[in-house]
This record gives C-alpha cells, structure tokens and sequence, in this order.
C-alpha cells in the first residue's frame, strides 16, 4: 500500500509529518528510524528547495509492503547541485572529518536508509 499526504512549505510541518509517518509505521521495528529519516529530508527540502518559500509544498509518500517500508518527500527543487566551496574548520573536533563532509555526530543517512526490515 502507498499513501501520499502533501504539505505547506513551512517548519511548523515537520511534526505533522513525523506523526504521518509514524502513524502508518505504527507497530513496525524500524518507526523511529523512518520518522527521524523523513524529518530530516522534510526540512532538507524546505531550507535548500523553493518548497520552503512562501506558497511552497512538501508531499511525503509512505509505501509499505510485507517486509519492508519506503519514506520520500517530492519539493520543488529542481535536482540542481554543485559542490560547496571548501571552507577550513578549525573549531571540529576531527578536523580531518569535517574537510571530507562528514562530522562525528549522528550515523549518515546511507545507514538509515539500508534495509529496514518491517515485520
């Protein structure tokens, strides 16, 4: 089953959203995971796409099947990227880390994202 559910562009959505998520997640080993994923990728798309300017709108889909569960969010961005201008940081406790983009705090989202098995 899949249900689709669009959103204003605005942060005051994000908990709507995560409620959203995990109210069809309910009960599955791997809610928590999927509500935090799809809070991040919500407000990913309201600060870095036009969804967050005034008018925009988020869709959040949640597609679940035995097994296995799938969280997206649509924007309006358009799949532009380009690579940020390197910056030194000199206040990260592993400098070597932050040049390469990665801090030492939460897990990436590749490790969120491997397969979340839902009984």
């Amino acid at each position: 089953m899949e249900w689709t559910q669009e959103y204003p562009g605005l942060p005051c959505m994000v908990p709507a959203i995560r409620a959203f998520v995990r109210g069809l997640l309910t009960d599955t080993p791997r809610a928590e995971e999927a509500e935090s994923v799809i809070a991040e990728l919500t407000a990913n798309s309201l600060r870095h796409t036009p969804s967050g300017a005034p008018g925009g709108v988020v869709t959040v889909t949640v597609a679940v099947l035995p097994g296995w569960a799938r969280v997206a969010v649509s924007d309006a961005g358009n799949g532009a990227w380009s690579r940020p201008a390197f910056t030194e940081c000199t206040a990260a406790p592993e400098a070597g880390a932050a040049r390469r983009g990665r801090s030492s705090g939460a897990p990436p989202l590749r490790g969120w994202a491997s397969a979340l098995p839902i009984t």
